[in-house]
């Protein structure tokens, strides 16, 4: 697994595995005690993805285990494609 540095990912654009643009990385949320990566928390124009809602702020909040690959973007798979429940689409 490649090493990122938490600097480098801040306003980075998230795209879904289709190609479409869901919108920029603002935050990540760690487990303290072992390290892992937790959640992704996107700023985002559209009302929800994957099915899950904008919070008042306009960010959405996503399980980490959705993040399928970084490179000068971040590519998340919609949840239906790792065989969880989920609507599978980014809805604007």
């Amino acid at each position: 697994m490649r090493t990122v540095l938490a600097n480098q990912l801040s306003n980075v654009r998230v795209v879904s595995t289709d190609g479409r643009e869901v919108g920029t990385l603002q935050n990540i949320t760690v487990d303290t005690a072992t390290g892992e990566l937790q959640s992704i928390v996107i700023d985002s124009d559209v009302q929800e993805i994957f099915g899950v809602e904008r919070d008042p702020d306009g960010d959405v909040r996503l399980p980490a285990s959705l993040i399928e690959s970084m490179r000068d973007h971040l590519t998340i798979q919609p949840p239906a494609q790792q065989g969880v429940a989920g609507s599978g689409t980014v809805d604007s």
